[in-house]
């Protein structure tokens, strides 16, 4: 896990590359609609995705993680399945009714059975590196082609994928300074509950860093956004307070975060520090909100890594989901 964390830039540049060689094509229905399914690993770049355009893409974007498809899709669907492996079922099942629903189904993965689905009915793929056996450790891949996707077919701008680069060069350029800060992170949330917080449009990147600390510290966490949280969430700040005792808030500070969010997590912040021993302030990094995102991703997967250290833990396998998966195939 610690050399695929490293290799997080070089990812992203082969990611680029992979990208403007993409074989794809345009769609013969107005598109108006996008629709990304995927899970866990392989999913998390759809949650990064709808963040990322979300102020900008001509239509709406949804993100799916289960068997199913939402009951709108349809011949003006772009529909991106998002499947690392390529045997991920719930992935692999949607797809299929995406295509019977008429849908313009595009599929990122790295061959197995999402592969042969799209021999059978023709459909475009962009095909990733699977080489790591780690969908989290591999995101690059996916995200970056999630963007490129959107911009091949008019969605966004591609002004994008610029913003990948610079990202390439902040993580290469402050990487030392990045790596002290995550494990110094690491060291204040180990045997602590970490709470994360941040503005709205962190979503995406703070639920990666829930699983990340999961999947690689074994290690639970807990993350809520600005605004919502202050209209609901900030009422449980009392009890358990065992847990709160237990506890290392983290609130993430981006240039980008809505005015009035500052203000609200500037109110909190001293509400926090009521019931929690440690409020630290995590700030993002970069000229763009996606750059930031890369930025704050490469920092807090560092920070797991030293997380699983301190656990004394192996960060790569994660036996519970392979023995689900061993159980699932008994009933196929």
């Amino acid at each position: 896990m610690k050399e695929l964390i490293e290799g997080f830039a070089a990812q992203l540049e082969v990611a680029l590359g992979i990208a403007a060689n993409a074989k794809l094509r345009t769609s013969g229905n107005t598109i108006t609609n996008i629709v990304v399914a995927g899970m866990g690993g392989s999913g998390i770049g759809g949650n990064l995705l709808t963040s990322w355009v979300f102020d900008d893409c001509k239509v709406p974007v949804t993100v799916s993680k289960s068997y199913d498809i939402p009951g709108f899709t349809g011949p003006n669907t772009l529909f991106l399945a998002c499947s690392y492996s390529g045997n991920t079922e719930e992935t692999t099942a949607a797809a299929e009714k995406a295509v019977q629903a008429g849908a313009y189904v595009v599929a990122i993965t790295g061959g197995g059975k999402m592969l042969q689905l799209t021999e059978k009915y023709g459909l475009d793929v962009v095909v990733i590196p699977s080489h790591a056996n780690s969908p989290r450790a591999s995101i690059g891949y996916s995200f970056v082609q999630l963007l490129n996707i959107l911009n091949f077919h008019g969605l966004t701008p591609a002004n994008r994928l610029n913003e990948i680069q610079a990202a390439i060069d902040l993580i290469k350029s402050d990487e030392t300074a990045l790596k002290a800060e995550a494990e110094l992170l690491a060291g204040k949330l180990q045997g602590k509950l970490g709470i994360f917080y941040g503005d709205t449009k962190f979503d995406g990147v703070l639920l990666r860093n829930l699983q990340q600390i999961a999947e690689n510290g074994k290690q639970l966490s807990h993350y809520n956004v600005f605004p919502e949280m202050n209209h609901n969430e900030l009422v449980g700040w009392d009890y358990p307070r065992v847990a709160f005792e237990n506890s290392v808030t983290v609130l993430l500070r981006s240039s980008f975060d809505h005015p009035r969010t500052s203000i609200r997590m500037d109110v909190c912040e001293e509400i926090f520090k009521k019931h929690s021993p440690e409020v630290y302030t995590l700030t993002a990094k970069g000229d763009s909100f996606i750059t930031q995102s890369i930025y704050v991703i490469h920092l807090l997967d560092w920070a797991s890594y030293y997380l699983a250290v301190l656990n004394n833990v192996d960060p790569f396998p994660v036996e519970v989901i392979n023995f689900l998966k061993e159980e699932l195939s008994k009933h196929a």
